[in-house]
């Protein structure tokens, strides 16, 4: 599991970087608010289960998540990175996909549901 941590790590780290240094000079697009809040409740619902006390790590990663899913259309796992049952996310051309999308999307509040990875 530290593999996937660390790898989430970087590049969580990599897209705020990414985030503070843009100029976000992007074509116009409605961006659609009852999603983005429905992520962010999502994002709640998580910590609330897995990391009730930690509000400061809870925020950055709604920050990275709208941000990757909204603005970067990027996977919200980094490509490469092996979950514990072997599945993984992968890039082929300009296409991001997630071998256990199908399975986690199942869970209750589950984030692939925002997540750009097609299933495979």
């Amino acid at each position: 599991m530290d593999d996937v941590q660390s790898a989430m790590s970087r590049y969580n780290f990599e897209n705020f970087e990414n985030l503070i240094n843009s100029t976000f000079d992007l074509p116009d697009e409605e961006l659609d608010i009852t999603k983005l809040e429905d992520l962010k409740k999502r994002i709640d619902t998580y910590f609330d289960k897995y990391a009730p006390d930690d509000e400061l790590f809870k925020e950055f990663t709604k920050i990275i998540s709208l941000y990757l899913t909204f603005i970067e259309k990027k996977p919200l796992h980094p490509p490469g990175i092996i979950f514990s049952g072997g599945d993984t996310v992968y890039k082929i051309g300009d296409e991001y996909f997630c071998s256990g999308k199908k399975y986690f999307k199942k869970e209750n509040q589950s984030l692939c549901k925002y997540c750009v990875c097609r299933t495979i």
